[in-house]
């Protein structure tokens, strides 16, 4: 790698169940605001759970034509829009020789999902004839990051990472690492998910990781949790090599890449290895790489997930990687506020983290009541707190095992 190469973040979109734009999602964070709700779109009486994280005020056709719409998943439609938001906040041009240089890299666990069920019952209800053209295309997993290349003309290397619901935290330190060996100056990264389905609902009960609480959930680090929420959403973030960025005179610089970490446990599929040893190593691997001590650190975006042995597993990671800091370190999980957004939760957090570096207030960790003698750091319950930050690291664990670790650190020219 050119070690002299710098990676800095200069947009930002944001598609999430509690705010739709960058403004709206961080003025939610920090007052609180919850984007978790009654399924709206199917029946739950049959399942043990019934909340979900569902983006209510959305509509595709300010972004994309209606003749787009209807051949695309909701996934890509968020991916289009966020990343229309992204440039527009970085303020980048996309010349011809931008277009050929910049990198795609979009993360998603269940992309194209909705369509592929859609397309489903059209074949059971009314036969072949009636299955659209378009049905492979669209449910296709690979098809957002596509579209989004062929939305905006993109015609450098374009990819889909799928990691589960680190997914969109392996794109963005793909990225990363892409810009720092000198392959390129400019990528746009991050991820999408539209899981609310039935099938994919009763999927989760059925492994018992969804709340069955009907209303304050998810409550991460709370004694009382008793599983995560299924939510959509997504998020791309512009990121650039320094002087490039200098160069066109980017109008926000909103934190630099500094340092990622990933490690794989090698355990199971969806049980969660108990020594913590691999989701350690990984933040390990994470301070090294960006060259600081575990002191060094002022804010944690925790994984967070609301399910019993997560949150008691991220805890003890936590306190054997940071010692006695880890009691001084501003904790948080906005899954408590957005639920898990899959293969977006990465980079949701990231953005999360970008906005506290620039903004100096914290978001909390609702639905925090009761406190669990095995989760007893500071995790910012149910109110905000002002505090300077220039160094956070955020946490994404997803099934299988794989750990994914990112550090941020405040621009300084």
């Amino acid at each position: 790698m050119y070690n002299n190469r710098r990676v800095v973040i200069t947009g930002i979109g944001v598609i999430a169940p509690n705010g739709i734009g960058k403004d709206e999602f961080w003025n939610a964070l920090i007052q609180a605001k919850s984007g978790i709700d009654k399924v709206s779109r199917f029946d739950t009486s049959i399942f043990p759970a019934s909340l979900a994280g569902e983006v209510r005020n959305f509509n595709p056709l300010v972004y994309i034509s209606a003749k787009k719409v209807k051949r695309t998943d909701r996934s890509t439609h968020f991916t289009i829009a966020a990343t229309c938001m992204a440039l527009k906040d970085a303020k980048l041009e996309l010349t011809s020789k931008i277009k050929e240089e910049t990198n795609v890299l979009i993360g998603t666990a269940l992309s194209g999902h909705l369509s592929y069920i859609e397309q489903l019952r059209i074949y059971f209800t009314k036969g072949y004839n009636s299955v659209s053209p378009f049905a492979a295309v669209s449910c296709f997993i690979d098809a957002s990051s596509g579209q989004l290349s062929i939305f905006f003309g993109i015609k450098g290397p374009t990819e889909t990472i799928c990691v589960g619901c680190a997914s969109s935290s392996n794109a963005i330190i793909e990225a990363y690492k892409r810009i720092k060996a000198g392959e390129t100056d400019v990528c746009i990264a991050g991820g999408t998910d539209a899981p609310i389905a039935e099938d994919i609902y009763c999927a989760f009960c059925q492994a018992n990781v969804l709340s069955q609480k009907s209303n304050g959930a998810p409550s991460p680090f709370d004694k009382n949790r008793d599983g995560t929420v299924l939510s959509e959403g997504a998020g791309i973030i512009i990121l650039e090599e320094l002087r490039h960025a200098l160069r066109r005179n980017a109008p926000n610089i909103y934190a630099e890449i500094i340092g990622a970490g990933m490690t794989t446990d090698a355990y199971q599929m969806a049980g969660i290895e108990p020594s913590g040893e691999q989701r350690a190593r990984a933040i390990k691997i994470a301070l090294r790489s960006a060259g600081i001590q575990p002191e060094d650190v002022d804010y944690i975006s925790a994984h967070g997930t609301g399910t019993v042995l997560n949150d008691v597993n991220e805890t003890m990671v936590i306190k054997e990687v940071f010692g006695k800091h880890a009691y001084k370190i501003p904790i948080s999980s906005i899954k408590s506020m957005i639920g898990h957004t899959q293969g977006a939760a990465g980079v949701l957090e990231i953005i999360s983290c970008l906005m506290i570096i620039n903004k100096g207030i914290i978001p909390p960790t609702i639905n925090y009541k009761t406190k669990d003698p095995e989760c007893d750091l500071n995790y910012v319950p149910n109110r905000p707190i002002k505090k300077e930050v220039n160094i956070t690291l955020s946490n994404s664990f997803a099934f299988g095992g794989k750990n994914s670790i990112i550090v941020l650190k405040r621009f300084n020219g």
